[in-house]
């Protein structure tokens, strides 16, 4: 019999048989392209549970929805998901912003393709910011996208809004993964740059948003740096960035949900799509 192709990475339980056992659960499900989360939270707005499944990294749409095809079929997933209403999510680099008042449904769509290429058996989507006078523009695998009735919302850019509210002077938000990490620049509170980039060493990171804030003319001496995703405190990325940077903080979990002492095990910074997703 062939091995899976994915891992489960980890599995954060509830506090007590009794709390898993009640009824009226959610569970979130984000996915991208080398991973699945899975996030159950009851009606009371606590975490329950929290199960993260690794996949192998793929940029081609096909192979990836074969792979989450395999793990949606698998009983590890309907073992997570069990006796809860599913609300799945999208991650992946491939969005783009444009002002509210420029938004063209036929323009847009060549627009991306120009950026992205031919989204092929995809459907290209838009996410209404509230804090901000702008779209979002992404793309959802067809297969993947008939997963639910309502659109499959982008837990990228759901997080994205959030710093919005919650934005304040000159912040920059750097999440960070294996190959690729999002650059997020607020000057006053109000979003000036947002984009994708690849890496393959922690001076890529550092060069990137170095050269981007001088692109901007802010001064790195007078931002504040909030870190999450692949990245801890004394990590190679993490001594590179703070040899330059000096207020460089870790990002902390929404307060608007309670959480399973379980959940203490990992770092707060380390999914923060998922848990933006089940806020909404």
């Amino acid at each position: 019999m062939p091995s899976s192709i994915f891992t489960k990475e980890f599995h954060l339980k509830a506090d007590n048989e009794q709390e898993s056992a009640q009824i009226g659960f959610s569970s979130f499900i984000d996915i991208s392209r080398s991973s699945v989360q899975v996030l159950k939270r009851s009606k009371a707005f606590k975490a329950i549970e929290f199960v993260s499944f690794r996949l192998p990294y793929t940029a081609s749409d096909s192979i990836w929805v074969e792979h989450i095809s395999e793990l949606l079929r698998s009983e590890d997933f309907k073992s997570a998901t069990a006796n809860s209403d599913l609300a799945y999510s999208i991650f992946d680099s491939n969005v783009t912003l444009v002002p509210a008042s420029l938004y063209t449904e036929a323009e847009n769509s060549r627009s991306f393709e120009f950026l992205f290429g031919d989204s092929g058996l995809s459907k290209l989507l838009k996410y209404d910011f509230s804090e901000a006078d702008m779209v979002g523009i992404y793309e959802v695998p067809e297969n993947i996208a008939e997963l639910q009735k309502t659109p499959i919302r982008s837990s990228y850019l759901r997080w994205l809004e959030t710093l919005f509210a919650n934005g304040t002077k000159n912040t920059v938000h750097l999440f960070i993964q294996e190959k690729q990490f999002a650059l997020i620049v607020l000057k006053d509170g109000k979003l000036v740059f947002s984009n994708w980039f690849n890496h393959s060493k922690a001076d890529d990171i550092l060069y990137f948003l170095m050269a981007s804030l001088e692109s901007l003319k802010i001064l790195h001496t007078e931002i504040t740096l909030t870190l999450s995703g692949e990245i801890e405190k004394g990590d190679e990325a993490h001594s590179v960035i703070s040899r330059f940077i000096s207020k460089v903080t870790f990002a902390k979990r929404p307060k608007n949900l309670t959480y399973a002492y379980s959940f203490n095990s990992i770092p707060e910074h380390r999914f923060p799509f998922i848990f933006a997703a089940a806020c909404a």
